[in-house]
């Protein structure tokens, strides 16, 4: 008789990542996004940093862009929103924002200029970061470490093909993660005692 197959496992994992790896990765994907801002010499922003760190419950992102041609404008922004999570749990976006501009150096002009709603549209969408590239460090990670024994008489074993963030939480230092293994992972329990050892008990019940 073919026994029957092992249950497939999912498997839990717990992910810290600092706020200067998020930087890291948002500023990668930011840096690539322009904006032409609406003047006749059609100049356009390009982001020069980013930067998140925890604001309560909240997540901030202080974005620093600069701008092209004669205009020579520098300016700093406060972004804060709520963290959330595409269907994936690939990409980390913030929700429910709020803009706040550093004024200093700043003419009335400027401000207003950076007020207009097609700015703020276009700095809403930088506080956005792809995860894929460092889940796909963590899912490595996991894959070369298998098989593994977190108990005695427990071991898991298989093949992790990707990681996916089901839950996140915003700590001071650093964005706490819950990703769920996807994959073919199989957990053996070696169940001693189970049976009754032999002897003559176990030989009367036959």
């Amino acid at each position: 008789m073919t026994p029957d197959p092992q249950p497939a496992a999912l498997l839990t994992l717990p992910l810290r990542l600092p706020y200067s790896e998020l930087s890291r990765l948002g500023t990668a994907w930011a840096a690539e996004q322009l904006f032409t801002l609406p003047l006749p010499t059609a100049p356009s922003l390009r982001v020069a940093d980013l930067q998140f760190s925890a604001a309560g419950a909240r997540l901030k992102a202080t974005v620093a862009v600069q701008s092209s041609g004669l205009l020579g404008l520098r300016a700093t922004f406060d972004l804060s929103g709520i963290p959330t999570l595409d269907p994936a749990g690939q990409v980390l976006a913030l929700e429910d924002i709020a803009v706040t501009t550093h004024r200093e150096g700043l003419s009335g002009r400027l401000i207003g200029l950076l007020a207009d709603a097609r700015v703020t549209a276009y700095l809403a969408r930088l506080a956005r970061v792809d995860l894929g590239p460092r889940l796909s460090e963590l899912r490595a990670q996991a894959q070369a470490r298998l098989p593994f024994s977190p108990l005695e008489g427990i071991e898991v074993g298989g093949t992790v093909t990707r990681l996916a963030v089901t839950d996140l939480e915003v700590s001071p230092d650093a964005l706490l993660l819950t990703a769920v293994t996807g994959g073919d992972l199989r957990v053996t329990l070696k169940a001693d005692g189970l049976l009754a050892p032999e002897g003559p008990s176990a030989r009367s019940l036959r």
